[in-house]
């Protein structure tokens, strides 16, 4: 144990050090850290909670940068099947320079054995968010993808560990790309969170009672944890009165972060988006759907319609 804690005590970067020794060994002490880390907090735990791309990154760092007593973790799904099928995905990354993309997977691993356990005195607090399923859907799709202009922004390299591809293609004909997206990325999982993940974990169904969208958020309340959910639609206006209801926050502010439109991939994101025509099928299958007439009203629904389907006016 000495020897252990030497080598930990002479890296700045310990994890990575035990990586190259022993990943069962990585994995307890990064466990270990993360429990020391969690005893220095009174408040209850946060658990930001929500499929991808839906500000999740945002709300993180604006919690993070007011110096809160309380443990704050971000995660996108803690459900058992899920956590067992991407640690095994995750096990090719052994030996490579993505070695430590395993944290996310430990840190899932962590958080459902706390959760099982239970508090003893205090209830989870879970911040989570819902976004229109195509738009949510698109943005995406290019999260996960590598994109590197090539003849000053003539052409793009489009390559995907993730959804396993590599394409060369010019921006003014992204039907390869609009392929690609419909043949590699999973649509329905903006559908399924909320039973498979919120509710399936803590036993808090939002689909119970209605969903006040003029308000744009709603609290909801159970045995082992309390969640707000808001719209990322809403979440400028909103935000402010939400966190003080929920947290007891203050003047609570959102900073900015993990853009789409930011990014290295924003010229050909923003492209994509602007001349995508889908199908009337795929727009039916997402917006029929109990998610989408459960957050969003008839007339929000229809003018998403009119805009993916190229029928605005």
């Amino acid at each position: 144990m000495n020897a252990l804690q030497s080598m930990i005590n002479a890296t700045k970067h310990p994890i990575r050090r035990l990586l190259q020794v022993n990943v069962f060994l990585a994995r307890a002490y990064y466990h270990y850290r993360l429990h020391r880390e969690s005893l220095q907090h009174s408040g209850p735990p946060v658990l930001i909670y929500q499929m991808g791309k839906v500000g999740s990154k945002t709300i993180r760092k604006s919690l993070r940068d007011l110096n809160l007593d309380m443990s704050i973790h971000h995660v996108h799904f803690l459900a058992p099947d899920r956590i067992e099928k991407i640690e095994k995905d995750r096990r090719k990354y052994l030996g490579t320079e993505k070695v430590g993309l395993l944290k996310h997977v430990w840190l899932y691993q962590y958080l459902a054995k706390q959760i099982a356990r239970g508090l003893s005195d205090k209830k989870w607090k879970v911040v989570t968010l819902t976004r229109e399923p195509v738009a949510r859907n698109i943005s995406t799709f290019f999260e996960n993808l590598d994109v590197e202009p090539l003849d000053a922004g003539q052409r793009y390299r489009i390559q995907s560990d993730y959804y396993g591809f590599e394409t060369v293609l010019r921006m003014e004909d992204l039907d390869e790309l609009i392929h690609l997206f419909f043949a590699k990325l999973y649509h329905d999982r903006p559908l399924q969170f909320f039973d498979e993940e919120i509710r399936a974990v803590f036993g808090i169904d939002v689909f119970s009672s209605e969903f006040p969208i003029a308000r744009g958020y709603n609290i909801y309340e159970g045995e082992r944890a309390d969640v707000l959910l808001i719209r990322l639609e809403d979440l400028n206006d909103c935000a402010a009165d939400a966190f003080k209801g929920f947290l007891n926050i203050d003047g609570f502010t959102l900073l900015d972060t993990n853009v789409g439109s930011q990014k290295g991939y924003a010229p050909i994101y923003t492209k994509f988006k602007d001349s995508i025509a889908l199908p009337e099928s795929y727009l039916e299958r997402m917006y029929t759907s109990k998610y989408a007439r459960h957050f969003y009203s008839e007339e929000e629904i229809a003018r998403f319609r009119a805009r993916w389907s190229r029928t605005e006016n």
